[in-house]
């Protein structure tokens, strides 16, 4: 297991991101929440999602909720932990919302999110990494677009790929913080209506979000780049003389 404890310091101090960097954990049907998780049950409410990935970040708890905690439809139809009757319903969901001109279109659309089948997932676990309570299986940085720029170059250093980001405009981010898991791909994000509306997500904020187990790697390369003059923040060239406008050089001509 990597020192995820570790990990945060040190991609903090090479990114300095405002919030935690999180670890996000997959937990089975069947299976429990880590015993440190407070689960929205515990406030006696039920919640969106995206709602905990903020009080995790932010607020530096450990959180988790399963199915029946969760009143997001469209998130727990995502991510199977709720099956689908008819496998038209997101469609005729996104018709509903207006997110589409034609129903052939919110079809297309659908069939391309690529949901995470039923059965997979049976509840979700958020945590800032250096409270790592068990194995993340993704790890998600939130960032200005700057701070995802310094990212996705740390991942290219060993792998040679660019990271693609993909965006419905509207919603779904839960889906795509954990489908690099089930991918092997990371994904750069840009939150929606859905979380900036029920989370609190700031309009200049975007994450990042990779495979756990590519973690090592991926700091390596942050490292790496940065010894190469690759920062965050990024350095501005001031090396030259700015040209003076008249008033100020009518000023100069009275000074002393």
């Amino acid at each position: 297991m990597i020192d995820y404890k570790e990990f945060s310091e040190r991609l903090c101090k090479l990114v300095r991101p405002q919030s935690y960097p999180l670890g996000i954990t997959l937990i089975k049907p069947g299976e429990q929440l880590p015993w440190e998780a407070t689960k929205p049950s515990k406030y006696g409410i039920k919640i969106s999602l995206c709602q905990w990935t903020t009080m995790a970040r932010r607020w530096g708890r450990v959180l988790g909720a399963t199915a029946e905690e969760i009143n997001c439809t469209p998130c727990l139809a995502a991510l199977g932990l709720k099956e689908l009757e008819e496998t038209d319903a997101f469609a005729r969901f996104f018709m509903d919302m207006g997110y589409f001109e034609s129903l052939e279109l919110a079809k297309r659309a659908a069939e391309s999110l690529d949901l995470i089948p039923p059965g997979e997932i049976g509840g979700v676990a958020f945590f800032p990494l250096e409270m790592a309570p068990v194995e993340p299986h993704v790890v998600v940085i939130y960032g200005t677009p700057a701070q995802m720029a310094r990212l996705a170059a740390g991942y290219a250093y060993h792998s040679g790929e660019f990271v693609e980001s993909n965006t419905t405009g509207f919603g779904l981010s839960c889906l795509a913080a954990i489908k690099p898991y089930f991918t092997g791909k990371p994904s750069l994000v840009h939150p929606g209506k859905g979380e900036r509306m029920l989370a609190g997500t700031d309009e200049c904020e975007m994450f990042f979000t990779i495979p756990a187990d590519q973690c090592q790697a991926f700091l390596d390369g942050l490292e790496k780049t940065q010894e190469r003059g690759m920062r965050y923040p990024v350095p501005s060239y001031l090396l030259y003389q700015p040209p003076l406008i008249k008033p100020m050089r009518e000023l100069e001509e009275r000074l002393k």
